[in-house]
């Protein structure tokens, strides 16, 4: 949030329009009408020819937004916006400059509340997932089954590309119902199952919103940590290649316990098995993986787009810990590896690293368990060292076969 500029009154008035553009409360309309400035898009101006205040369209790109208000600041500005301004609306990009004291906001019916509405069902439960000018594979990180969901589409982000999607996830058996112009004399309200809708030619107005329900064996993406390894992109044999296996990677996670709006640092990411999940289970928080291996660094890419953490898992091309300084300082770090700098980096990492943070860190050399324990000293530091074993074939027969050891410290940075 930008506090730089002191906004002087009266405060911004932001009003939501609903499926009836014109149909606005006393209190929204008295704000109109006494506006000497009102900006909105074409079709919300075009719903008031009465008003006589200037008139200007929403800039675009919409960054330019914040240089329009500030010209006309002390002004009285009427912004008109979409449905509720505050649910996935303009109401993000203006408090980032203006506290809000200095906003007013007067909500309408939102489109995802009139698409249920029109279906007859209550929508509580639903998942709101915005894939308006995001990436479509940012769907990915929400899908689960038998779940009912609200998508915010845009002209890429299709109802068919949607479909497609769900085919590839192994939930091609999903119903999709479509809203498109939504109070509008063109409204149209239909319903698709995914496998059908996916390679169709249907045609749909850009100005749409999207209503599904997941069904099908799905069996793709992961609904509960714990990631098989042999989905991970490696280019190994599947299972195989740099990736801490499913057993070690879940416990490291619970000993780095990640919570909302957290920074977190995975050093020496490798292939991206810990970053990903740490992605994954914690939207909102903010993961960055930092690897120097440009073969590891593409396979984590790879990993990225597959489980659909692109928003929140950022990838750092180079070597620590000089690749780390340009990073924020975090509350959670996990040093996977180290390239023979173990000492130097654990010193980097705990002066950088948050008060109240954790530091976890692997070993499975001699050399790296003796500065592990060198680093913790006195501390009171957690260990923990597993040993796994899992079954495969020889001969016909069962056999466990045993992975390396690997040791884990814990320690808490206080307060």
């Amino acid at each position: 949030m930008s506090m730089a500029f002191d906004w002087p009154s009266p405060p911004v008035q932001v009003i939501g329009m609903g499926m009836e553009p014109g149909a606005l409360g006393p209190a929204a309309r008295a704000v109109l009408a006494q506006a000497e400035l009102v900006i909105g898009a074409a079709a919300h101006l075009a719903a008031f020819p009465e008003l006589t205040a200037e008139q200007r369209p929403y800039p675009s790109p919409m960054s330019g937004l914040w240089d329009l208000l500030r010209a006309n600041a002390g002004r009285r500005i009427a912004l008109l916006a979409s449905g509720d301004p505050l649910f996935f609306g303009i109401g993000n990009t203006l408090l980032r400059h203006l506290p809000p004291e200095h906003l007013t906001f007067h909500p309408h019916v939102s489109s995802i509340q009139a698409a249920f509405a029109r279906l007859g069902r209550p929508w509580p439960q639903a998942q709101c997932v915005s894939l308006h000018g995001r990436p479509l594979a940012s769907l990915r990180a929400a899908l689960q089954g038998n779940r009912l969901y609200a998508l915010l589409t845009d002209r890429d982000n299709s109802p068919a590309a949607i479909a497609r999607i769900l085919v590839e996830t192994g939930f091609g058996e999903s119903d999709l119902w479509v809203a498109e112009e939504l109070g509008a004399p063109t409204e149209r309200f239909r319903h698709f199952r995914a496998v059908e809708l996916a390679n169709a030619a249907t045609e749909f107005s850009p100005l749409n919103v999207v209503i599904l329900e997941t069904r099908g064996p799905g069996g793709v993406l992961p609904e509960f940590p714990g990631i098989p390894d042999a989905w991970f992109s490696t280019g190994a044999e599947p299972g195989k290649g740099l990736l801490s296996k499913r057993e070690v990677r879940l416990t490291i996670l619970s000993l780095l316990a990640p919570r909302a709006g957290e920074i977190g640092w995975d050093v020496g990411a490798g292939c991206g098995g810990v970053a990903v999940e740490w992605a994954r289970w914690n939207p909102y928080g903010e993961v960055h993986a930092v690897e120097c291996h440009p073969e590891r660094l593409e396979h984590l890419g790879v990993n990225r787009e597959r489980f659909g953490v692109g928003a929140n898992l950022q990838l750092v091309a180079g070597r620590a810990p000089a690749a780390l300084a340009a990073l924020p300082d975090p509350h959670a770090v996990f040093i996977g590896g180290s390239s023979g700098s173990l000492c130097e980096l654990l010193d980097v990492v705990w002066t950088r690293l948050q008060p109240g943070g954790r530091l976890v860190a692997s070993a499975v050399t001699e050399d790296s368990r003796v500065e592990l324990h060198a680093f913790a000293g006195d501390r009171a530091a957690e260990w923990t060292e597993l040993s796994i074993a899992r079954g495969e074939s020889l001969a016909g027969q069962r056999i466990m076969r045993p992975y390396l050891p690997v040791l884990l410290m814990k320690l808490d940075k206080s307060e």
